[in-house]
């Protein structure tokens, strides 16, 4: 319910950005904006809409329905739920933030093309701001799609298989792969982004490969994400065509197929066809342009399936079906347009016009709106137990969808209007499309108030509802799934049931808001006041993790044991390292997101890089590679000391370990107090200090091997952990899952630096 509510206020956040948008273009040489003004506004307008409307209000009907569908009493990791909202929550406000601190909100365009978005073009920390919230916001993601993954592979209720589970379950499960694939290379990208405003680096505003470098790892991202917003909303609308054609879903198991087995691994693979205009060479224009064209079988499956589906069945057109009849039309408009736009020829000249708007928004905005809103209506009498006004819901329904279509299909007409221009003359003919379009816009934005109406009829409960009142055969429906307004169980004095209050902690919240004020100081180190933030905020985010580990140790803090249950392919794998798995396999793709960035950079200069040994000592370099190598053998000897219940041995080997990773970051900080200050540690002095600012070499070494070095402090503070649990005689024989669980996380960041000696060190 937490995200339902916030999706919408930040929708209502971008809606009145985009209505200033279509205000200034309604009419030619306009004044109601200048040129900062609207590039901020259409910039935030994209970010906001995309990132914290679209993706988390699928996100909020997953939270609510998928355990219900799979008959969990819950997620798989309750806190990490609750931390997941948190994140989300003041990652939109400091995004929201950033039209109030010095330099303003970001104006670059949502793309952030490199050099625009350095200090550079768009100096101060606004737009700083922005993207700080946005490497919440990935934060945010990774930690709920590992709670969804490991819920749907692990808490599946007997009889729950593969081939009974719901479609939107389905499709969630496969939208939230996706965010785990998509998400660590944007990561990746706006920590280079943000180091080179911050702390000067020069990843991103280098001459040699830094706007092309930013193209991939944006787009590696960015393409995917449409199907992020799009695919919930496609397994609503295709429960919802179930029901109200009265007959099952036409070709289930293709649409599976086409999602899980085509979407996800294609949708990784067309990023390149939004490079057509980068000069990128004719054989990769070629591979892009066949994986795009691709992708739209399966969607063609899909949408076959939809119309086979209505064909056969006695239609009932409730607010829900007309919805998602609606998504589905212009779904099929805008992906026509998709089609056109994925040869390269036909790319090269509409690109950057009006036509590639009108195709993102009836593909993006178009059929995921109408189908979420489509899942609002469906799920609103499980969620509240009441309905809305049938009537208020229809005129819902035909003023958005003539409205949206007023709005947007004008603009397939403007294909010789280029879409960043904030005024334009009359002599140039788009002056009556675009008022067209505005009034479209302004008559959408006021057929959204029905909607509000509704929810507020539904939550106060105007309409009583039925149990089951579409007909349903989907487990959320059964009398015994959880009831409404989120779903907890009641006791008899009428609170939140026992089990639900022990899952309940504060730690989330403060970690939020602590990482939150921390990376807020970081902007702020722009105009020299972010030092007390940075402490602040820091000290809020160990005060909570302290106090995480802590509720563990007491075991104030009760997560329910899984019972039996549909566990295939997972059968013989807790929860727990099922999602220690999922969230190393996202850390792969940040770290493999990083060192690529480092490799194609090193391409582009060649011969200008420092010859090896001349800047980083080898000796230095392998002596260390040698003592976390050792330290991932006493790694292992604590596990099987722990195997073996030995707590004397487990003391012995897991404070070894301790004492090598200290040692490691204590070599590596004298290597760096040498390059810094020409200590002569370790390491012949310099002539000149090498430091983040100098040049690639310099920003590229420090941010890779500094985001390394933070992964061994972290491990360092899960010893610590560990020994003091140790100590507790809470590590046995019977119960050392954290020893074993640490040991992977270790073997990570010991095969991260296996990669990362030989690239900055003998390379």
């Amino acid at each position: 319910m937490l995200y339902l509510v916030t999706s919408l206020y930040f929708a209502f956040v971008g809606g009145l950005l985009a209505m200033t948008m279509r205000v200034q273009l309604s009419v030619p040489s306009n004044s109601f904006l200048q040129a900062d003004a609207y590039n901020a506004a259409v910039t935030m307008h994209g970010l906001i809409m995309i990132l914290w409307f679209l993706s988390p209000l699928g996100v909020a009907f997953a939270n609510y329905i998928v355990p219900l569908q799979i008959g969990a009493d819950d997620l798989a990791f309750p806190r990490l739920n609750a931390l997941s909202y948190w994140l989300y929550l003041v990652s939109g406000l400091m995004a929201v933030a950033a039209f109030v601190v010095p330099g303003g909100a970001f104006n670059g365009g949502w793309t952030a093309y490199a050099p625009l978005s350095s200090a550079q073009y768009t100096p101060g920390p606004g737009p700083t701001l922005t993207f700080t919230g946005f490497v919440l916001l990935c934060v945010s993601i990774t930690v709920g799609s590992i709670n969804f993954i490991t819920t749907i592979l692990s808490k599946r209720a007997p009889g729950m298989t593969w081939s009974k589970l719901p479609i939107f379950t389905w499709f969630t499960l496969f939208t939230q792969i996706l965010m785990l694939v998509a998400f660590p290379s944007i990561l990746a990208g706006l920590i280079e982004l943000i180091s080179g405003r911050v702390l000067n680096m020069s990843y991103l505003s280098a001459s040699a490969g830094g706007a092309l470098l930013w193209d991939n790892l944006f787009w590696f991202f960015g393409h995917p994400e449409v199907y992020v917003v799009l695919l919930p909303a496609f397994g609503a609308i295709l429960e919802i065509l179930a029901v109200f054609t009265g007959r099952p879903l036409s070709g289930r198991n293709a649409i599976i197929v086409a999602a899980g087995f085509l979407v996800v691994p294609l949708s990784i693979f067309v990023w390149g066809h939004h490079m057509f205009v980068t000069g990128i060479p004719a054989v990769e224009r070629e591979a892009f342009t066949a994986t795009t064209f691709a992708i739209s079988v399966p969607f063609d499956v899909m949408v076959l399936s939809m119309i086979h589906t209505l064909a056969g069945g006695r239609i009932r057109l409730k607010t829900p079906m007309l919805f998602a009849l609606g998504a589905i039309i212009v779904f099929i408009i805008g992906g026509i347009t998709g089609v056109m736009l994925a040869s390269f020829i036909v790319d090269i000249a509409l690109r950057g016009t009006y036509f590639v708007v009108a195709h993102f928004h009836y593909v993006m905005a178009g059929a995921t709106i109408f189908g979420l809103y489509a899942a609002t209506y469906y799920w609103l009498p499980k969620m509240t137990g009441h309905m809305y006004s049938e009537r208020l819901g229809k005129l819902h329904f035909v003023l958005s969808f003539i409205s949206f279509n007023v709005l947007y299909f004008p603009m397939y007409f403007l294909y010789d209007m280029p879409r960043r221009i904030f005024t334009y003359s009359a002599g140039t003919g788009w002056g009556s499309l675009n008022m067209i379009a505005s009034v479209g816009g302004i008559v959408f934005a006021l057929a959204q108030i029905p909607f509000l109406v509704n929810i507020l009829i539904a939550v106060y409960g105007r309409i009583p509802s039925v149990a089951n009142p579409w007909g349903a055969v989907t487990p959320e429906w059964k009398p015994l799934a959880l009831g409404p307004i989120g779903g907890l169980p009641k006791t008899e004095s009428g609170g939140a049931s026992s089990a639900h209050e022990q899952t309940m902690s504060q730690r989330p919240i403060t970690l939020a808001i602590g990482g939150a004020v921390t990376l807020t100081g970081l902007a702020l180190l722009q105009i020299g006041v972010g030092v007390p933030f940075m402490l602040a905020g820091l000290f809020l985010v160990a005060w909570a993790v302290i106090g995480w580990a802590m509720d563990d140790l007491r075991g104030s803090f009760k997560v329910p044991e899984d019972g039996p249950g549909e566990k295939w392919p997972a059968a013989h794998v807790s929860k727990v390292k099922l999602g220690v798995w999922t969230f190393l396999s996202s850390e792969v793709l940040v770290f493999g997101s990083l060192l690529a960035s480092y490799v194609y950079i090193r391409a582009y200069t060649g011969a200008d890089w420092p010859a090896p040994g001349t800047i980083h000592p080898v000796m230095v370099g392998a002596v260390n590679t040698m003592v976390l190598l050792t330290s991932s053998l006493t790694a292992l000897l604590a596990l099987r000391a722990a195997r073996a219940g030995d707590k004397r041995q487990i003391l012995i080997w897991m404070g070894l370990t301790f004492v090598l990773g200290t040692a490691f970051l204590v070599i590596k900080g004298l290597e760096w107090s040498d390059l810094l200050f020409l200590t002569s540690y370790l390491s012949p002095a310099l002539s000149k200090p090498f430091t983040p600012s100098s040049g690639l070499p310099g920003s590229t070494y420090y941010l890779t091997v500094g985001l390394h070095a933070a992964h061994v402090f972290g491990g360092l503070m899960v010893m610590l952990y560990i020994i003091r649990r140790t100590l507790a005689g809470k590590v046995t024989k019977e119960n050392h899952r954290v020893v074993e669980l640490f040991g992977l996380y270790w073997a990570f960041v010991d095969i991260v630096w296996i990669f990362v000696f030989p690239l900055f060190y003998l390379v």
